[in-house]
């Protein structure tokens, strides 16, 4: 099958990385970046060098086509891919929030949109509860103040990161909030809220921790089933807001979308 990407970041060149060396059950037939001369010397390490095309080009390509690229792509990809019939794998998440018009495009073309779990764990189990009744879902994120940095809801409310020296709460709302806030920071919470109760009655805290080094998530769900809670300490990429569970879990659901053996919800 052929797999479309679209951004050359830690995640885009995991993925192509990865068909390339025959890990994952694709070949990559084309990609597009914002900034194409910063990927030539990538590209030209591999074996098989994917071309480098439009997106219109890239969809009509591929058999499914995986977005790395920042959420005010997500619409873009989303329209040119699924029309056309053809399935997506979206990593912003946080895009699709309240986007009911993209998954009615999807119905309409026989085209479906993944979201893989990404920097979280225990999704599966959440997918499960939501089945039944669930009283409530709560989501913390920790992380240090250099993955913060530059997000809309820091400039906007000028919060001086460098002046926090202990762990400070400085986002509490929903999912839906914290993403436009925080495009770049928190799409698990949209992950988790697409995989729950949704992203109005999902509750989110991001708190500012200078004492760690990691990005740190934790999620407690109530319900008839019980109680859960999850923790995850996300060992950050080169790109620190990205951890390096994420592209592990994209390379991971390519594997399992043509897998015989599939295990988890």
């Amino acid at each position: 099958m052929n797999l479309g990407v679209i951004g050359l970041g830690v995640i885009g060149r995991a993925v192509v990385r990865a068909a390339d060396e025959g890990e994952v059950p694709y070949s990559v037939s084309a990609v597009m970046t914002r900034t194409p001369s910063n990927a030539e010397e990538f590209l030209a390490s591999l074996r098989r060098r994917p071309p480098m095309r439009e997106l219109p080009e890239v969809a009509e390509a591929s058999d499914i086509v995986l977005e790395a690229s920042g959420g005010p792509s997500v619409e873009a990809i989303c329209r040119e891919s699924l029309s056309r019939g053809k399935d997506v794998i979206i990593n912003s998440v946080g895009a699709l929030l309240e986007r009911p018009d993209l998954i009615e495009l999807g119905k309409k073309h026989n085209a479906r949109i993944h979201v893989p779990s990404g920097a979280i764990i225990g999704l599966d189990g959440l997918k499960g509860a939501a089945t039944g009744k669930i009283e409530s879902v709560t989501m913390t994120t920790r992380k240090p103040p250099k993955s913060l940095k530059g997000a809309p809801y820091i400039e906007e409310n000028r919060i001086d990161l460098d002046s926090i020296r202990e762990p400070t709460v400085i986002f509490e709302g929903t999912p839906l909030e914290a993403c436009k806030g925080f495009p770049a920071n928190v799409n698990v919470s949209a992950a988790v809220s697409l995989a729950g109760i949704g992203p109005h009655r999902t509750r989110m805290r991001i708190m500012c921790d200078p004492t760690v080094d990691r990005n740190i998530h934790e999620v407690e769900v109530v319900g008839e089933f019980g109680r859960s809670f999850i923790r995850i300490e996300n060992v950050p990429s080169e790109n620190h807001r990205t951890g390096i569970l994420t592209y592990l879990s994209n390379i991971n659901y390519l594997r399992q979308i043509s897998a015989t053996l599939l295990v988890g919800t």
